[in-house]
């Protein structure tokens, strides 16, 4: 008489089986919720992409500040719009083949009115190029960790 393990081995399977599903379905579901709050991409030239900046000349209202940045974030081109709260600021980034810093800025000043003008960089400021990049071309980031281990 011989004694076998088969109800042990078909819990064992079928315990897999729902594990494995599950997983299966998490992933699934995981994939669906980031491919539907991610905001598409535009797969353009990205030389084509300018960083622009403009200032207010006194502090906005919650209300106003997510009204005006909802509306330039909306704006055919603009890729992102950030209001800085603490500069008075509204900082977005934009194609230059789809949109034109002036046609923002009369966006802007249409929804807002406090003064603002668009920051517009002297020739020498634009030959020292990025402030975030040092004259050697390497960011500072990677210059102190560089100094960490010399």
């Amino acid at each position: 008489m011989t004694v076998t393990n088969a109800p042990a081995m078909s819990k064992l399977k079928r315990t897999l089986l729902i594990a494995l599903g599950s997983l299966t379905l998490l992933c699934g579901t995981l994939i669906w919720h980031i491919q539907a709050v991610t905001k598409p991409r535009s797969n353009g030239h990205h030389a084509n992409v300018q960083l622009a900046r403009i200032d207010f000349a006194a502090s906005l209202s919650d209300q106003e500040a997510a009204t005006i940045r909802s509306s330039v974030d909306a704006l055919p081109g603009v890729q992102h719009a950030r209001i800085n709260d603490t500069n008075n600021n509204l900082v977005y980034s934009y194609d230059r083949a789809q949109q034109d810093q002036q046609n923002v800025l009369d966006v802007v000043k249409n929804q807002t009115s406090v003064p603002c003008e668009r920051l517009v960089v002297s020739a020498e400021e634009a030959a020292m190029g990025c402030p975030a990049m040092v004259k050697d071309g390497a960011g500072r980031l990677s210059t102190w960790i560089t100094a960490l281990f010399h």
